[in-house]
């Protein structure tokens, strides 16, 4: 009888429980995965966002440096300095005479798979 009982009292996992074990798992790898994927898109954004930033605060301050009156390129186009990405900035500047001073605008756009965005910032600048 011992021999019986030795049969039938194996321990141990099926087949089934293995496979179904290995499922669980991968869903919850490909939820991690998501995630991940998620965070890299977001960094990205915020990395271009921080860069458009940068580059209307460098047009910005060439303008304001440049003696009154001066005509600038309505539109200009610069490209990324992200290494890893190939995407240009289209830079559009705008100045708006007020009385004795002027305004400035800088618009910045730029793209990003489905996702398009723009950074404005605007200065005044009066006669000394």
């Amino acid at each position: 009888m011992s021999i019986l009982k030795s049969l039938h009292d194996r321990r141990g996992f099926t087949l089934v429980e293995v496979m179904v074990a290995m499922v669980i798992m991968l869903v919850g790898m490909l939820g991690l995965l998501q995630s991940v994927n998620l965070a890299l898109e977001h960094n990205i954004r915020n990395q271009q966002r921080d860069e458009a930033t940068r580059v209307a605060e460098d047009v910005m301050r060439g303008m304001r440096a440049a003696p009154f009156g001066t005509a600038f390129n309505l539109y200009t186009t610069i490209p990324s300095s992200q290494q890893q990405a190939n995407r240009r900035f289209t830079v559009r500047r705008r100045v708006t005479a007020v009385s004795s001073s002027e305004r400035y605008q800088v618009d910045v756009r730029w793209a990003y798979k489905n996702y398009s965005a723009s950074h404005s910032i605007v200065s005044v600048r009066g006669v000394r």
